[in-house]
């Protein structure tokens, strides 16, 4: 009889905290999680915060049962920037890598030293491909912390496609689970993110956005209908009482019976083999 597959873990690396998520595949073929926790990175006067990092990570790892040590972590959602890569008719892997690059010239501001790009193929589509391009040393430091842990780092994946995959019933996901809060709208095949200030207050949160869904539906990215909320409950009410009234379904991120897991993007990077998209190679 044939034993689940381990898949890499899931990682989502933080300053003050981490999320792993160990998962596999079954013999059927169906995604199944076998452990996920959350983790606070103790601060250490006199230690760099990298080093405190790795030695949490390192703990937490240990504590997970398996032997698995590769990882997929999550690039910083400000410094990955995506594009749709158009394929002209009979151009070959190597020319098209060619002309991405040059076409990156134009999508990020990041010089070409300080940038990694990637051309991953879209699902159905032979014409056009996801161009992702992030900045390196944001990539450098994450796999520096994972290797430092012990562990393998096997890609680099954009906290855009993570998402997409954790909730893909929702058209847009709001993360406010830490200082900064993130929206995220899911595009055909790519969408948009927008970071709002730390702690940006509820009057003020709420008009932001209220006008980037609005944007979205005007511009033909996306009609966004449903929006999940990752983190407090207030805040996760306060967008109920707001949208609501707007013809939007305000619903919580809820993953395998757990309503708001602070794990939830490692769910997703954990889910990375499932569909490799948008992923910087590590």
């Amino acid at each position: 009889m044939k034993r689940a597959v381990a898949l890499p873990l899931g990682l989502d690396l933080g300053t003050s905290s981490l999320s792993i998520v160990a998962a596999e595949l079954a013999t059927d073929g169906a995604f199944a999680v076998r452990a996920a926790s959350t983790h606070d990175v103790p601060f250490e006067e006199n230690v760099p915060v990298d080093r405190t990092i790795a030695e949490t990570l390192r703990s937490a790892v240990g504590r997970l049962d398996g032997k698995e040590r590769r990882c997929v972590l999550a690039a910083p959602a400000g410094d990955v920037t995506m594009r749709i890569f158009n394929v002209p008719p009979g151009m070959r892997r190597a020319e098209a890598e060619r002309a991405a690059a040059l076409e990156a010239d134009t999508v990020s501001p990041l010089a070409a030293s300080e940038r990694l790009i990637a051309l991953d193929p879209l699902p159905g589509r032979t014409d056009q491909m996801l161009l992702t391009v992030a900045r390196n040393s944001s990539v450098e430091r994450l796999v520096g912390i994972a290797r430092a842990a012990g562990l393998q780092p096997v890609a680099v994946d954009a906290p855009f496609c993570a998402w997409r995959r954790a909730l893909s019933r929702a058209d847009a996901v709001l993360d406010a689970s830490g200082d900064r809060a993130t929206l995220t709208i899911f595009g055909d095949p790519i969408g948009t993110s927008h970071a709002y200030p730390p702690r940006l207050i509820e009057d003020r949160l709420v008009p932001q956005v209220r006008a980037a869904l609005a944007d979205a539906r005007r511009s033909g990215l996306a009609d966004v209908r449903r929006l999940a909320v990752l983190g407090p409950h207030d805040r996760f009410e306060g967008m109920v009482e707001h949208l609501t009234p707007d013809g939007y379904t305000v619903e919580p991120v809820v993953l395998g019976g757990t309503h708001a897991p602070s794990w939830a993007l490692a769910y997703g990077l954990a889910s990375w083999v499932l569909a490799g998209r948008g992923v910087v190679a590590a």
